[in-house]
């Protein structure tokens, strides 16, 4: 799993063609943690919403596209419905 994680987030920075510290400094986020995401250190989807939230806004990006499962992003789907609802 670590290593989809890997792939996604990696994939999706690199796509943008930010560095790691490019990022984590548009993101507002620490550039060691980014790091442990893409390495599989930490898995991205215990991050906090805050956190993986200002990863998809500084790259214009979809929960799906950094996460290695669709379980997070369906989950605020579905919050934000009932929500509005």
């Amino acid at each position: 799993m670590a290593r989809t994680t890997q792939n996604r987030l990696q994939s999706t920075r690199l796509a943008h063609d930010l560095s790691q510290s490019e990022l984590a400094t548009a993101a507002g986020i620490n550039p060691r943690m980014l790091q442990y995401y893409e390495q599989g250190v930490k898995e991205i989807s215990g991050a906090k919403l805050a956190t993986l939230l200002k990863i998809c806004l500084a790259l214009n990006c979809k929960l799906e596209d950094i996460l290695p499962d669709g379980e997070t992003a369906e989950l605020l789907r579905r919050y934000t419905m009932e929500q509005a609802g």
